[in-house]
């Protein structure tokens, strides 16, 4: 558990310093091209017109912004510290890290429309939209794509698991 939590907490500080700092030009090209995608993907749920850029319009003087915290990167990297830390073989680890990518961030298109939805019927819905039910989703959603990960492992990994970090029932001293 402490070698998990270690490794899980060092793989949070990597990734966000690599994918999210304001310092790192590769994370100012990845949430460019993530921000943009989502904005793209999230038109394609609403009506015509209402997405430009990253901005949805609800009204001609109220918008929503699909801003660098908004695009679903936030929680796929911390699902993504996640199966990096838990002991699994690389390739249970790369086909998870692909399909937790694309469920995260079709949930979080879904959260937006969402969030916009209840922002149409009034604006004042947009706390509890955003700040409750749609970071509960991608909460939500993460640790059921973690608790599958976990769950969908192979027999092997779990005996090879148990045989590294079970001491023997009977010591003897020579």
């Amino acid at each position: 558990m402490k070698k998990f939590l270690l490794t899980y907490w060092s793989g949070i500080i990597i990734l966000f310093a690599l994918f999210y700092s304001e310092y790192s030009p590769m994370s100012a090209i990845l949430n460019n091209y993530q921000t943009n995608l989502t904005s793209l993907l999230t038109a394609f749920s609403l009506e015509e017109g209402m997405v430009e850029a990253p901005r949805i319009f609800i009204t001609e003087h109220y918008a929503l912004v699909i801003e660098k915290g908004c695009n679903g990167m936030i929680p796929y990297l911390f699902f993504l510290a996640s199966i990096l830390a838990f002991p699994a073989s690389v390739v249970h680890k790369i086909k998870w890290a692909i399909m937790g990518y694309l469920f995260i961030m079709a949930i979080n298109i879904f959260r937006i429309w969402f969030v916009t939805q209840f922002v149409m019927q009034s604006q004042n819905n947009f706390s509890l939209a955003h700040d409750y039910l749609g970071n509960g989703l991608l909460i939500l959603t993460g640790l059921i794509l973690f608790t599958s990960f976990v769950k969908t492992r192979t027999k092997n990994e779990e005996t090879k698991e148990r045989v590294l970090t079970k001491k023997p029932s009977v010591e003897i001293s020579l």
